[in-house]
């Protein structure tokens, strides 16, 4: 006996729920990676405030991770309000977010398609395919889980939309979907996905067919709700609008930080070269989940037979679509939306060094998964025991994804895990080789890191942050002038980056060269104007030089972008204290002690300011300036 609709909706969301958390629980134990996950979260001054005005205020407008998605930044913050300094705890805002996907992906299907077993199994394929372990397990792909949400939440609206079209309806559409691309503009590519749904499941488009005798009349379409083509695709215009807008949008942001790559570096033909083959790879992947890894390397020049061997199975495969899509409009709408969904993570517009990414295929695996199952179903359906011998299929296939899943998760564990695994599968990864040896250069390991450094620079010589990063070995070990060598031949390499500049504005501070310094940190400036350490190691050179009302400016503009920046509120203080300041020395230390980062010299400070301390000079309060080495180095 079958338990009725609700109840049995109730239990497959259980049942994907308990799949998600038996696979990903381990995920609270996890630390952050030297994988971008410094960028988002620990060291990103505005998260690390947690939820303040000021960070809701820099949100709306940053860009410095390459992309426009202030949602992300507000979901990060309110983590760090959460969890504190307990990556364990961002984790799990994945998982869940991964669980709520999982839900909406079902329940929009069963909703829109009407088959609700069917739809379950693309959704528990969803949940705990392997490929899909990168967007979950790895902290700094919250933007793809989050825009995701979104997205589903749209194409959940979309459905209800389609049975009763109305302006309020649409408008919670539009609404959602510019939340989603508030997140990530990764969805820019829905509006084509909802123009596929209005084919099937939804069957919204009017289409001119055989029907017993031959033609279905206008009427006949109109009065089953269909509408023209041309009517469906200016019903997606505001939608096209908003997606045009955000690509362009990314394009410009990805330009500012210099993630785009060179059409020198990469051509046209060597990136749709690429292209072909990642589409394929991705099918096989989907299939055979075996030997994935965080970062795989760009070819550059990919050999000609893979080339023509996946131009002549894509043709093949959508060759064969065409021929049967009236017939089985599922594969229309499964294959293209595949195909379609790729399409701005493909490669052709190339962001970063690498050839493809597990993280990519979160979205298009949906359109496959819905060949799959309907397909299997259709087929099962055709002899006696066909039934049976699906089942035996679906728990074997999930058994066997799940366990996989469960290993994929676990190499995301810390950064030795994750990119050990990925040095077994690929030994030259340089990337891999780089993100290790960057974990063990932070933490004093500098001969180890070194070594990984050194293996890097053999496979790719010309990578400039690697350079960068043995500079950082170099600065740790307090050889400023190796250092220095370092961060110069990492600008040479075509690694302009402010963090670069700064490092070696430091280490010329250090060295008593501040002119020089001063000028560096102009530089870094000029890359990346709220790169507050650049700022507060100009203002200590400054100091050092004597220009002590520019010094107390930088200052100042340091504490704007970083209120909890201490040591440039206390240089400020102290600064204050020298010239008899006491009114700034008050203020300044309230607002440290408001914003909790004020410590004891802080408190000492402000009562000699106000006359509780007595005998004491205020050269009691020295000011050593060239002692200080900044904020934390940034890997890269």
């Amino acid at each position: 006996m079958k338990p009725p609709g609700n109840k049995r909706d109730i239990l497959i969301c259980l049942v994907l729920i308990l799949f998600v958390i038996i696979i990903y629980w381990q995920a609270k134990d996890f630390k952050f990676v030297y994988y971008d996950d410094g960028t988002y979260v620990a060291e990103r001054a505005h998260v690390m405030a947690g939820l303040t005005w000021d960070g809701f205020k820099w949100a709306l407008t940053a860009t410095e991770a390459g992309f426009w998605h202030p949602l992300t930044w507000l979901s990060l913050m309110i983590d760090r309000e959460l969890f504190g300094n307990n990556p364990g705890g961002y984790h799990w805002t994945n998982v869940i977010l991964h669980i709520l996907n999982t839900l909406l992906l079902f329940l929009f299907l069963k909703r829109a398609a009407k088959v609700p077993i069917r739809s379950a199994i693309v959704a528990l394929f969803f949940a705990i395919h392997p490929l899909h372990v990168e967007s979950v397990a790895w902290l700094s792909q919250r933007k793809d889980l989050l825009c995701t949400f979104f997205g589903f939440s749209s194409l959940m609206a979309y459905v209800y939309y389609s049975e009763s079209p109305h302006w309020r309806r649409y408008s919670v559409v539009l609404v959602l979907f510019i939340l989603g691309l508030m997140s990530k503009p990764m969805i820019v590519t829905f509006p084509f996905v909802m123009l596929l749904m209005d084919y099937w499941p939804l069957q919204r488009m009017m289409m001119k067919g055989a029907a017993g005798n031959g033609i279905v009349t206008n009427a006949q379409e109109l009065c089953t709700g269909r509408r023209p083509f041309g009517a469906l695709l200016l019903e997606k215009l505001p939608l096209v609008v908003l997606s045009v807008i955000a690509s362009v949008l990314v394009i410009f942001t990805e330009h500012k930080v210099q993630a785009l790559t060179d059409l020198k570096v990469l051509s046209i033909t060597d990136r749709f070269a690429n292209a072909l083959v990642s589409y394929v790879k991705y099918i096989a992947m989907m299939f055979w989940p075996a030997n994935l890894t965080f970062y795989y390397p760009h070819p550059v020049t990919t050999p000609l037979a893979q080339v023509t061997g996946a131009l002549l199975l894509l043709a093949v495969i959508t060759a064969i679509i065409m021929l049967i899509w009236r017939r089985k409009r599922y594969l229309f709408t499964g294959w293209f939306w595949y195909v379609g969904t790729l399409v701005p993570v493909i490669g052709l517009i190339q962001v970063g060094p690498h050839a493809m990414a597990d993280r990519y295929t979160y979205v298009p695996l949906i359109g496959l998964f819905i060949i799959i199952v309907w397909g299997a179903s259709d087929l099962a359906a055709r002899w006696q025991s066909g039934r049976l011998l699906l089942w035996v299929l679906l728990i074997v296939t999930t058994g066997s994804l799940s366990v996989v899943s469960w290993w994929q998760v676990s190499y995301w564990r810390n950064s030795v895990t994750l990119f050990e695994h990925a040095l077994k599968i690929i030994p030259e990864n340089y990337i891999a080789l780089n993100n290790l040896g960057q974990y063990y250069i932070t933490n004093g390991a500098y001969d180890k890191g070194l070594a990984y450094m050194n293996s890097a620079i053999q496979v790719k010589p010309k990578f400039g942050p690697l350079y960068y990063n043995v500079g950082l070995a170099m600065y740790g070990r307090r050889d400023y002038g190796k250092a220095i060598q370092y961060f110069k031949k990492a600008e040479q390499m075509t690694f302009v980056d402010d963090e670069n500049r700064r490092m070696l504005g430091d280490c010329y501070r250090l060295m008593g060269e501040w002119r020089q310094a001063v000028d560096i940190y102009e530089k870094a400036l000029e890359i990346n104007i709220e790169n507050v350490s650049a700022r507060y190691g100009m203002a200590l050179a400054l100091m050092e030089m004597e220009r002590k009302d520019e010094a107390d400016k930088e200052l100042r503009k340091t504490l704007l972008a970083d209120p909890h920046h201490l040591s440039a509120r206390k240089i400020l203080m102290l600064l204050a204290l020298k010239r008899g300041d006491m009114t700034t020395v008050v203020t300044e230390g309230q607002k440290a002690v408001a914003n909790g980062s004020a410590d004891a010299e802080v408190h000492k400070m402000m009562k000699y300011a106000v006359g509780e301390t007595t005998g004491m000079d205020k050269d009691a309060f020295p000011v050593h300036p060239s002692k200080d080495n900044g904020s934390e180095n940034k890997q890269k």
